[in-house]
């Protein structure tokens, strides 16, 4: 079984691809808006069982968020979250690849349900817009 932080490597990896497939690859950085959206997308998402070490802890959100504000420092990483001027940017540090090349190196989850992840989350962070 994969550590914890390596499930929530995959997680927030996999939650950056679905973000970059849509379109959106920046989001606010603000530490109360990006946990409510993290909390709602996590407990809305049909995969969480997938990932047994996260859904253990009692906030899942803080551990997602906590993954997010490190992922810059990770080497050998598929996605990157990097902050800048008040928002995250979502990088996919693979030279040249697209978000449906780059979910290869991602788990085993297919990009549509990064993606949905992603809409879920969307949803949580821009309440009243529609997903993309």
């Amino acid at each position: 079984m994969a550590s914890k932080e390596q499930q929530v490597t995959e997680v927030i990896e996999g939650l950056g691809l679905g973000l970059a497939a849509i379109g959106e690859a920046q989001v606010t950085s603000a530490k109360a808006d990006l946990e409510r959206a993290l909390s709602y997308a996590w407990s809305s998402w049909e995969h969480t069982g997938d990932y047994p070490l996260i859904e253990r802890v009692q906030k899942p959100e803080n551990e997602l968020r906590a993954g997010i504000s490190g992922s810059s420092r990770r080497t050998n990483a598929a996605v990157v979250w990097r902050e800048r001027d008040g928002s995250f940017v979502v990088d996919i540090a693979l030279v040249n690849r697209t978000p449906e090349e780059a979910a290869r190196f991602v788990g085993d989850r297919p990009l549509k349900e990064w993606t949905l992840l992603a809409e879920l989350f969307l949803g949580a962070i821009n309440p009243g817009e529609a997903p993309v």
